[in-house]
């Protein structure tokens, strides 16, 4: 759990601060309303904080030496304050914060449970610069260090094109589009064969203010464009943007491919990405069963408990086929009552051990519900994925079904 050491000496902004740090994470605040309250804490045998967000105006010390407090034991500081100067801000940057926000509107609030919320999935996301100017490379390097990027350097576009292959994590390459000897052009419509804009963002570099090149840049693919020269305060801005673009897109991506409910993959991922994947598994001489599970008289859990339980009795059955999963499985809703177990397995005899100890864990732990447990079961039948047939295997795997309900439910039988 991350813990964050708050110095705010206002109870109105210490208030809306706390609100919003409860709302976007599980964490310990520590809170100090002045430099020694703060200088105590931090002297205290507690553990030392992950984050400090100050105000640069305390009480006994007006002049921003809490940022001086907070570097010397080594925290990563934001400064949350009203006192806006440009010679303020710079002298602040010089420090090493990581940044500087005014809180001057409600959005201020919304800009800092953003940043805090990216400074937690920084540390797994990648970045690659390619600069072959050594100096300009440490300077973007060390800025996006101090935002915990997962940075990753390069000097040259073969070496980068390397890198980027072996580092799957990397979502956002920073790319000097002029290098000796080399096309950042070319090299750059290279990447977006392989790469689209939505799984990768490329910001182009430049030494020069060059608008022609600029706009070649974009063309080709670039998802922005940033002077070399520029603040680091932007380059963060500029980084976190396109990051931020990223991840919401691949957010609808997951969106589109689950099930609201349940959480598990939708009708949509079978024919879109499993079937592709099964596919794949064949020509490695892996093998998939199609396993499909209908919940015993579902409707008469709706009419008789409501449709609350209903949702519980379809969770239930969520989490018992995803504790079920090995790392090769897919498990999806296709609708209603109906589920389906991808399984990667050796054999017809394998896929149906694995469901059968499903079917015998549903029938002794039922379903919990405030009035207390129901007894709830399932049926299941399975089929063979033959030539990456999926809605053949279905078809199989559905005609089993109705066997096994037709020979009394709770049961599975296999093709």
């Amino acid at each position: 759990m991350q813990s964050i050491l708050l110095v705010e000496d206002a109870s109105f902004f210490e208030k809306a601060v706390l609100m919003t740090l409860r709302n976007i994470e599980e964490c310990n605040v520590y809170v100090a309303r002045s430099y020694k309250e703060a200088e105590e804490l931090l002297k205290s045998p507690r553990e030392k904080p992950d984050l400090a967000l100050v105000d640069l105006t305390l009480p006994d010390a007006r002049d921003g030496q809490i940022v001086d407090l907070t570097k010397t034991h080594e925290i990563p500081t934001i400064v949350f304050t009203s006192r806006w100067a440009a010679h303020i801000r710079k002298s602040v940057y010089s420090k090493g914060v990581m940044d500087y926000v005014v809180k001057d509107s409600p959005s201020s609030l919304d800009y800092l449970s953003e940043l805090i919320l990216q400074l937690r999935r920084n540390p797994e996301t990648g970045v690659l610069v390619i600069d072959d100017s050594r100096p300009a490379r440490e300077k973007i390097v060390n800025v996006l260090k101090q935002h915990r990027y997962q940075v990753f350097e390069a000097s040259s576009a073969v070496e980068g094109q390397k890198v980027l292959e072996k580092n799957p994590q990397i979502k956002l390459l920073l790319l000097d589009y002029v290098m000796p000897g080399e096309d950042g052009f070319a090299f750059l419509k290279a990447i977006r064969r392989n790469y689209s804009r939505d799984d990768l963002a490329i910001l182009g570099l430049s030494g020069v203010d060059d608008g022609e090149n600029r706009v070649r840049f974009l063309k080709y693919g670039a998802n922005d464009f940033i002077q070399k020269n520029c603040s680091s305060e932007e380059i963060l801005l500029r980084v976190a943007q396109n990051l931020k673009m990223i991840d919401r897109i691949t957010e609808l991506r997951d969106r589109a491919i689950r099930d609201p409910l349940t959480g598990l993959y939708n009708r949509r991922f079978l024919f879109s990405q499993a079937e592709a994947h099964i596919k794949n598994a064949e020509a490695e001489n892996r093998s998939y069963w199609v396993c499909l599970v209908d919940i015993d008289k579902f409707k008469s859990i709706n009419d008789t408990y409501g449709h609350v339980a209903g949702d519980t009795a379809l969770l239930t059955i969520a989490r018992s086929l995803q504790a079920l999963a090995g790392p090769s499985d897919f498990m999806l809703r296709l609708g209603g009552d109906e589920f389906c177990a991808l399984l990667s397995c050796e054999s017809k005899d394998q896929a149906a051990l694995k469901m059968q100890t499903f079917l015998d864990k549903l029938r002794l732990t039922g379903v919990k519900l405030e009035q207390g447990n129901i007894n709830v079961t399932a049926s299941v039948g399975i089929a063979h994925v033959e030539n990456g047939d999926i809605t053949g295997a279905l078809d199989m795997a559905d005609m089993c079904l109705y066997r096994a309900k037709d020979g009394g439910r709770d049961k599975l039988i296999a093709c």
